[in-house]
């Protein structure tokens, strides 16, 4: 065991960039149950055996997000008297040594609000259960057939998806019609976009914004992440079907991987993007007002509203341009946020995990949240009336243009490497043929280990 949470915490080290999530909470352990009203029968405790499940959540730690969980726990709770959640909140950077650390001391590590890409490597840890393990068989069926597509590895589906994002274009309005476009306008091809870029970047010269199309490129893995789907969009992919790293000798992904090169060269070459930025400071800056278009997921509206409570007023979105270079059609990869399942749960423990998942799975838990705070796409047929954010509805046509990708143990490192190979081409001076030949043999060598 000791020797399996070392490896564990090694492999996923390098998550910790993932999802660029700040927060000013204090770190800690608490439950409540706190009465809440509610409809549901509330069972006596004599019709259970009383369970307890360490709950690891990030979003605890993050000032946007803390509040919905803890009420969402604490109203759980009121209603199934029998179960105890022990929330665990730590913030996203400390996450992954946490609870390996309180796996080694005889801690339990019961459920996880995670990331896909955590999933390779915590099943080969042999830390998490399949989701249909867990989960009534009704209900399990409900789920997106994308979503238990991406979430699979090894033969099972790991994890409980609650919501997903495509990339898509977070806009400020207010800046964009300030220089005379309109969103009825949104470019829908990659040269559309650049003379959109470039007419902002006239306009707002020797200003206050710092940057006009906003792509991250700080060497962490959300960045790789945030690559990859842009990898996409242009008509390459990262993982062959096979789970190796795709050839980049033939086309489509020859071209695809030159013209996204090229663009994010543009972008940094002549200043409309900035180097070395991770998703956070983009989500800082346009709250901020300084930054007139970013490519993010959806739910990094919650820090976009840390700075500024009002974003809303000037917050749109698009998708990503429907005609990007010779090959690509704007197709984008998802993310998806989800609660991973322990290895080591009684029957008591699975019901209530069970339990948990069917009650935040559903519009009465989730809408709000996902309207107001942690902007997102549902999954699930019994959320199929939820309403989608009127911030999101700009980037509605992206979510039918979405592509799944092969997970593999290496994903975090291979996603590592893409952001320094963007790095090397842009900034560093490497030629398009060095940095790709570096690029795959380092790859291959995390890939093959």
């Amino acid at each position: 065991m000791k020797k399996k949470l070392i490896a564990l915490a090694l492999t996923l080290a390098m998550a910790l960039g993932l999802a660029a999530c700040g927060g000013s909470a204090d770190p800690g352990t608490g439950s409540s149950s706190s009465p809440a009203p509610g409809s549901a029968e509330t069972p006596s405790s004599g019709e259970h055996e009383p369970v307890t499940l360490r709950f690891y959540n990030y979003a605890l730690a993050e000032e946007a997000k803390a509040s919905w969980w803890q009420e969402t726990v604490d109203k759980f709770q009121a209603e199934n008297n029998w179960i105890t959640i022990e929330s665990v909140a730590v913030d996203y950077n400390s996450m992954i040594s946490t609870f390996t650390n309180d796996l080694a001391s005889g801690l339990s590590v019961d459920m996880i609000f995670g990331e896909v890409s955590w999933i390779p490597a915590l099943v080969e840890g042999g830390f998490i259960q399949p989701l249909d393990q867990v989960m009534d068989a009704d209900f399990y069926a409900g789920y997106e057939d994308f979503a238990l597509e991406q979430m699979s590895y090894a033969g099972g589906v790991y994890g409980a998806p609650l919501y997903y994002s495509p990339s898509l274009i977070f806009v400020n309005k207010d800046l964009i019609e300030g220089a005379g476009l309109s969103m009825d306008d949104f470019p829908t091809t990659l040269d559309d976009l650049k003379t959109w870029i470039e007419t902002l970047a006239d306009y707002y010269a020797g200003g206050d914004v710092s940057t006009i199309f906003g792509l991250t490129t700080s060497e962490v893995s959300a960045t790789g992440a945030n690559i990859k789907s842009m990898l996409a969009s242009f008509g390459g992919t990262l993982i062959a079907e096979d789970g190796t790293l795709a050839s980049f000798e033939e086309d489509p992904n020859a071209t695809a991987w030159a013209e996204m090169m090229d663009f994010y060269n543009y972008l940094i070459s002549n200043g409309y993007t900035q180097e070395n930025q991770k998703l956070k400071d983009y989500r800082a800056a346009f709250g901020a007002g300084n930054v007139c278009m970013y490519v993010d997921n959806s739910w990094g509206y919650a820090q976009i509203g840390e700075v500024d409570a009002n974003a809303d007023a000037f917050t749109v979105t698009a998708p990503i341009p429907a005609t990007m270079g010779t090959y690509g059609t704007g197709a984008s990869t998802i993310q998806i946020q989800n609660l991973l399942i322990g290895n080591n749960l009684s029957d008591g423990q699975r019901e209530a995990v069970n339990l948990f998942i069917q009650y935040v799975t559903s519009n009465e838990a989730l809408e709000e949240y996902m309207n107001t705070v942690n902007l997102a796409f549902p999954l699930h047929a019994g959320m199929a009336d939820c309403q989608t954010s009127p911030i999101l509805e700009g980037a509605l046509p992206g979510i039918e243009n979405i592509v799944s990708y092969v997970p593999i143990g290496a994903m975090i490192s291979v996603e590592t490497e893409l952001a320094t190979a963007v790095l090397n081409y842009t900034v560093n001076g490497m030629s398009l043929e060095d940095t790709l030949a570096s690029y795959i043999a380092e790859a291959n060598y995390y890939i093959n280990q």
